[in-house]
């Protein structure tokens, strides 16, 4: 499915302008929703140079993601595990790790213990593709990063696990 996302941010200014037309009276925060924009903004330019990465490859970034896991986990993973992991249902899995067994990068084992599960296991060709994948990806995500200073980077990964923290509690809500 296409990404799609503005191309052409507006400024502030005209963010606070939409806001006072659609906040039926309540006071609203153009900075916020500004703020808010640009970092979709970045998300979604590096989600895209991903995609597009991965397509070469017949991934998708949850199938990378996966076999990034795997990886990861040498013994493999029971799919409710995860599924866990991920943040997705039972049949959302499935049909990933069904159309990954299909590429023969991941197999499924009889679970040691317990012979009526089974374990996710990366195949030598699904790690060949990620050792391929990857030296590809680093130097795009090092140049954008490149671009701070070491302390830059640290207060924004505060900031980032801040977000992140942030996010977690109102799920919980």
């Amino acid at each position: 499915m296409a990404k799609l996302f503005i191309q052409e941010l507006p400024s502030r200014e005209e963010m606070h302008k939409t806001a006072s037309e659609l906040s039926a009276g309540a006071e609203l925060d153009a900075w916020v929703l500004h703020s808010n924009l640009l970092f979709m903004k970045v998300a979604t330019e590096l989600e895209m140079k991903l995609d597009s990465l991965l397509s070469e490859y017949n991934l998708s970034s949850g199938r990378f993601t996966l076999l990034f896991l795997l990886r990861n986990t040498p013994g493999g993973m029971m799919p409710s595990v995860l599924a866990q992991k991920v943040g997705v249902t039972q049949a959302t899995i499935s049909g990933l790790l069904n159309s990954l067994e299909k590429a023969n990068l991941i197999v499924r084992e009889t679970h040691q213990k317990d012979g009526r599960s089974f374990v996710i296991k990366l195949t030598e060709k699904g790690d060949s593709t990620i050792k391929e994948i990857f030296p590809r990806w680093y130097p795009y995500i090092q140049t954008f990063w490149g671009q701070f200073a070491e302390e830059e980077k640290s207060n924004l990964d505060n900031l980032l696990e801040r977000m992140v923290h942030s996010t977690s509690l109102q799920k919980a809500d």
